[in-house]
């Protein structure tokens, strides 16, 4: 809809007493004085919980002015906003939203998601005292304009933060200018082009998630927090993977390079890993042995060689299932080339491949004998004799 020109009919706030929870406009064409407008409707909303614009055009610059007469203070019992996609064309233009100030004091969930947004300043965070969670992705956030949206005293109740596919290019700075939260657990800064992670980081002090996914990174060093509970770097370049930390409870790494699974005495608490589509070949009784409490492990898709060893060991194991969550369409022999593309729990080898030293013993027994048999004969029939008259 085009509400562009809307006006609000004056109608007395005691006619309509509207049990609304939430209020979502879908391609929407706005307009700075459109929006005073539509604020007028929290009047009329009073168990509105929920606003949300998705996919709408907001022709202006931000320039909230109302009335004095017709301005609305706060908004209500309103806890969450979610803008998705907002097209404004001016955006470089845009104001410091300081006339809203007011407005969002008492919201605790925001969302502003592939916006162009690029700075919040930082009075306006300040003034987000009940913000407890805020997802800014997909945006032009970078760390210059990061650390004046997060300046000291902003944010101060926020819990979860999400920075996923902006423009930050250093681990160690995000953390540094992020250490103004104090209240901070949750933080997502996936699909950030991040240069090589340094060995040490500062972080603030009560972090247990951290997702560092489609990062691009190489290796993982010191600077990873110990506080963590959940650590995600799944879709990267790892290789290895030999952090210890004391506290991980779910450790996401699907979609890298390992080759083996990480030893689990550097996880003495861990719960969860999902390690799908890397360069797994086997893993056996003592590696999984290791995790002493492990209760999920998900490892399928990964280039599995289909050995004796790892057959008995798979095909052995009852109860493997249990832990397996993806078992067992999800794991496929790679090789032999024989069983390749077939499931390990229906992969069988020949006797010959399982029970190689006991043919070799074999054949070496009938050489022998045959050897044997073969000088008894030559010594009863007088073998060499013969062999001494035709030289």
């Amino acid at each position: 809809i085009n509400v562009a020109n809307f006006r609000f009919s004056e109608l007395s706030a005691e006619e309509i007493n509207s049990p609304m929870k939430k209020l979502a406009f879908r391609n929407a064409d706005l307009t700075d004085e459109s929006f005073n407008e539509l604020l007028k409707l929290l009047r009329y909303t009073p168990e509105l919980l929920q606003a949300e614009f998705d996919d709408c055009a907001l022709d202006g610059v931000g320039d909230f002015q109302p009335s004095e007469s017709d301005i609305v203070r706060e908004l209500g019992k309103v806890e969450t906003l979610i803008i998705r996609r907002l097209h404004i064309p001016r955006f470089y233009s845009f104001n410091d939203l300081r006339s809203v100030y007011s407005l969002l004091e008492k919201v605790k969930c925001i969302t502003v998601e592939n916006s162009k947004v690029f700075l919040v300043p930082c009075e306006f965070s300040q003034r987000l005292r009940s913000l407890e969670f805020l997802d800014l992705s997909e945006n032009l956030m970078v760390e210059e304009y990061l650390r004046n949206s997060a300046c000291e005293g902003a944010w101060p109740s926020l819990q979860t933060l999400i920075l996923s596919q902006n423009y930050l290019k250093s681990i160690e700075r995000t953390g540094e200018i992020l250490l103004t939260l104090k209240n901070l657990t949750d933080l997502d800064i996936s699909r950030n082009s991040f240069r090589p992670m340094p060995d040490t980081c500062r972080w603030p002090p009560k972090m247990r998630f951290l997702n560092l996914s489609s990062t691009g990174i190489w290796a993982v060093k010191m600077c990873i927090p110990q506080t963590l509970e959940v650590l995600d770097v799944s879709n990267n370049n790892l290789d290895s993977f030999s952090l210890f930390l004391p506290r991980l409870r779910e450790l996401y790494i699907s979609r890298n390079k390992l080759k083996t699974l990480p030893d689990g005495s550097l996880f003495p608490v861990l719960l969860v890993m999902k390690i799908r589509e890397n360069a797994l070949s086997t893993f056996s009784k003592d590696q999984l042995g290791s995790f002493p409490k492990l209760e999920t492990l998900e490892a399928g898709d990964n280039h599995f060689v289909c050995s004796c060893e790892l057959l008995s060991f798979m095909l052995g194991q009852p109860a493997l299932s249990q832990v397996l969550p993806d078992w067992p369409d999800s794991y496929l022999c790679n090789s032999p080339p024989r069983l390749r593309g077939q499931r390990v729990q229906e992969a069988r080898p020949s006797v010959l491949e399982c029970h190689q030293a006991l043919l070799v013993s074999g054949v070496c027994c009938a050489l022998l004998l045959l050897i044997l048999l073969i000088a008894g004969l030559c010594h009863h029939f007088h073998g060499l004799w013969y062999l001494r008259m035709m030289w």
